[in-house]
């Protein structure tokens, strides 16, 4: 079966081949023996595709569908691959736009298996100078020191800076931590001269503009706008 599949390959291209005739390719270049194909039905049945299993914990990867490291690895491969592609593509474009900047960290913190906090700094016409992850856990001032965020700030020369974080488990709705959290965020930043355009939550369901759900919290400017001179 697995030549059939090589053969397949060979011809018509990746593409072609179903999902678990993927997983089977995949794990031929790491798994022996004849489980192979035992394998790639667990991971089929489990995940209910490659896609979903691409996001799944190794860890968790090996020890459910019985795989070792490195089938587990080029597996969670395909997912790091697809997110750095999203992030190139996302990355050319200005986050002038709520679209633009939903669609840029919903691929930058795709994949994550737990909360995770970003941050990007743009010039005045809103082309991206720097963006990092900040910290890894819930958005508060607890696991998010406003000090992480002003050094930040202070080693980039920008103008203005967007906040994001994941919800990887439940929906893109902000907590009561997260507004007060993005109000201490914007009047630390504003301080310095810097302003807070958005702060972007993605979700199981997608993502959301927090400046979309209230423009009062943020009235440094009025809208995405790009200053040209």
């Amino acid at each position: 079966m697995i030549e059939n599949i090589k053969k397949k390959y060979k011809e018509n291209g990746y593409s072609s081949l179903t999902d678990k005739e993927k997983v089977i390719l995949l794990l031929s270049y790491s798994e022996k023996g004849n489980d192979i194909e035992k394998a790639a039905d667990k991971i089929c049945d489990f995940y209910g595709s490659l896609h979903t299993a691409a996001d799944s914990d190794i860890g968790f990867l090996m020890k459910e569908c019985k795989i070792n490291l490195s089938g587990a690895v080029l597996i969670n491969l395909i997912s790091q691959i697809n997110r750095r592609t999203e992030v190139s593509k996302a990355m050319r474009n200005r986050l002038n736009s709520e679209q633009n900047a939903k669609q840029f960290f919903s691929a930058y913190l795709k994949g994550k298996s737990t909360e995770a906090v970003a941050a990007t700094v743009t010039d005045k016409n809103f082309r991206i100078v720097n963006t990092t992850i900040l910290s890894y856990g819930g958005f508060s001032e607890v696991h998010v020191p406003i000090r992480l965020i002003i050094d930040f700030i202070l080693k980039n020369e920008c103008k203005y800076l967007f906040i994001a974080h994941s919800h990887p488990n439940k929906d893109e709705t902000p907590s009561p931590s997260d507004i007060k959290s993005t109000i201490d965020i914007k009047n630390a930043v504003e301080s310095i001269g810097i302003t807070l355009v958005d702060h972007i939550i993605t979700g199981m369901n997608g993502a959301i503009s927090m400046r979309s759900r209230d423009r009062n919290m943020f009235t440094s400017i009025n809208e995405y706008k790009i200053l040209d001179n």
